[in-house]
């Protein structure tokens, strides 16, 4: 449990200085993984869409399409390749990690349902608390792990099936693959906003880029992870009160 090797909070300092305690988050194998991953991802979008989009099919022809679609291939090669590295070489990290983002709780309907009034309106109060993962942490992830299952599939499919599966099952292939390709972007762009844009965000992309997270973040956005369970719990039943108190007494 985080909270038991480090600070509770930040803490204020001599002469109102303000001293972050960070803790860590992510290892140097995992952010190489997602920085990996991220840039073959959007390699594989940009080049898919030259594909995909008809208008610019015309990027598609001749030694230019034959270079994008090298360049796809490339890209898949080093896209499926990461997520295996990162298994052997931290395999007991790797499994931690998926069975995080593959654990639904109660909490999980609760943030859903806070989301909104937290990141439209900032209320921090209606946020469930979550493990290391938030729930759109979690959901991105199994977007994306499903997203790479049904493209390492079709994609294969169609790269050596071409003119060995019947006419029909090699179409099939491709609309699932432009589907998979579809729903992956759109949670990428998501994903991007609330990770990079989002002002209640800022750490996530601090945690990513160096490894650690502010303790004070980790108490308020991760809860379970920071605390452990039982004392999140308390937390949380503690605030929902204080709230229905308030919202009381304002109808009073």
């Amino acid at each position: 449990m985080i909270g038991n090797r480090t600070a509770r909070m930040d803490e204020q300092g001599e002469g109102g200085v303000i001293r972050v305690r960070w803790i860590p988050k992510y290892t140097a194998m995992e952010r190489v993984f997602h920085w990996g991953h991220t840039v073959t991802f959007l390699a594989l979008a940009m080049t898919g869409m030259i594909l995909f989009f008809p208008f610019l099919r015309p990027l598609a022809q001749g030694e230019g399409g034959y270079l994008v679609r090298l360049m796809h291939r490339a890209m898949a090669i080093a896209y499926g390749t990461l997520p295996l590295i990162y298994i052997i070489l931290e395999p007991r990290r790797a499994i931690m990690s998926l069975k995080s983002v593959f654990k639904v709780s109660g909490y999980d309907i609760e943030w859903i349902k806070g989301m909104i009034p937290y990141y439209m309106f900032g209320r921090h109060e209606a946020m469930a608390p979550q493990d290391r993962f938030n729930t759109g942490e979690k959901l991105n992830a199994v977007v994306i792990i499903l997203g790479s299952v049904v493209f390492a599939i079709t994609g294969l499919l169609m790269w050596f099936g071409k003119g060995v599966l019947p006419i029909g099952a090699f179409q099939a292939m491709v609309v699932l693959h432009d589907v998979a390709m579809i729903v992956t972007v759109c949670m990428f762009i998501v994903h991007f906003f609330l990770a990079v844009v989002h002002p209640l965000m800022w750490a996530g992309l601090v945690s990513m880029r160096f490894g650690v997270t502010s303790a004070a973040y980790a108490q308020e956005h991760h809860a379970l992870w920071y605390y452990g369970p039982e004392r999140a719990e308390e937390i949380y039943e503690d605030k929902k009160a204080v709230r229905k108190a308030e919202d009381q007494s304002s109808v009073d």
